[in-house]
């Protein structure tokens, strides 16, 4: 009863608030306006995190990616894989070209099979394959996911495989900033020089660009802080979309009720700044829906496995797989 009381008093016109509901007095009026301001940042920086360049949500790298793998390797009982500057520049060549085009497949828009990449960096191969991922913010994300499909994992199990090469772009995707994954797989010709093995030495790194080639370095706690809130945001926009929403669902109704439930008696030192309230919240909706794009969220990853055979092809849907046979060069 007492709780029904509170609530009316809050909510309701009644003669027991002498017809001027709490909810309507300047300090819950502020406090509206304080939690309306907060939700529409958090939508905003969902926005911008999700449409923009976002080195902390892309956080997918060429050494973290490696060493996943390598590792998975090890527990399959593989040999391990050695990195290839002309694999990683082949890849990140495929990986650019898929950005820039804004396409996510094996063949590109012209026809050109996986396989002239390797060609015009010049690596002479026996056997190549090649995964794709696209729409990960995590290196172990990616590897995982190619690890649970049985055409991503035969191309990192392959024994056959020497090499390795990946290469990491950013670009649009069906209308959304996301980060291109390419990993390269190859077995090098006989006699012929593939291009330089990587060092072990830690190298300068650029996440987006995908230009480590040395160990990940350890991130700092700012890194980690950022990374989180960034993460965080991109979690919170559309709940904070729908707490906007109801804000402005609540002040409007509480001012109808106010205004007809009494209307020969209009409080109207509670009705017009709870009007001015109202209308600020129902205009940052407005905005929100003619200006800024739905708040959906997608991702999917698609390989290329490599076995001996004739090459050929299987559909594609999100989050599954595209499957080539091997691309044996003898």
């Amino acid at each position: 009863m007492r709780l029904w009381r509170t609530i009316k008093n809050h909510l309701l016109p009644w003669r027991g608030n002498s017809h001027r509901p709490h909810i309507l007095r300047r300090n819950w009026l502020v406090a509206f306006l304080g939690l309306a301001l907060v939700s529409e940042g958090v939508i905003l920086g969902h926005t911008a995190l999700k449409e923009g360049p976002n080195v902390f949500l892309a956080a997918v790298v060429r050494a973290d990616v490696i060493g996943i793998t390598q590792e998975a390797r090890t527990d399959l009982g593989r040999g391990e894989l050695r990195e290839n500057e002309t694999l990683n520049a082949a890849a990140q060549a495929k990986a650019q070209d898929m950005a820039s085009k804004g396409y996510f497949s094996h063949v590109t828009p012209s026809g050109e099979q996986p396989w002239v990449w390797f060609e015009r960096q010049g690596y002479n191969y026996v056997y190549a394959g090649e995964n794709l991922a696209v729409r990960f913010n995590d290196s172990k994300d990616v590897v995982d996911a190619w690890m649970a499909s049985p055409t991503h994992r035969a191309n990192i199990a392959k024994a056959q495989y020497q090499e390795i090469g990946v290469g990491i772009a950013e670009g649009r995707y069906k209308g959304e900033m996301a980060t291109f994954v390419v990993q390269f797989f190859a077995s090098p010709a006989a006699g012929v020089a593939a291009g330089p093995q990587v060092s072990s030495v830690p190298e300068a790194t650029d996440p987006v660009a995908g230009a480590e080639i040395g160990p990940a370095p350890a991130g700092s706690f700012m890194q980690s802080a950022t990374r989180f809130a960034a993460n965080l945001f991109t979690e919170s926009g559309p709940a904070a979309s729908w707490i906007l929403a109801t804000i402005a669902a609540v002040l409007i109704t509480v001012l109808a009720l106010t205004f007809f439930i009494r209307i020969q008696v209009q409080p109207t030192d509670l009705l017009l700044p709870g009007i001015a309230a109202a209308l600020a919240v129902v205009l940052l909706l407005g905005a929100n829906s003619k200006f800024l794009p739905a708040m959906t969220s997608q991702s999917a990853s698609v390989s290329l496995s490599a076995s001996e055979g004739d090459v050929g092809e299987a559909a594609a849907v999100e989050r599954a797989n595209i499957a080539f046979p091997e691309h044996p060069n003898q």
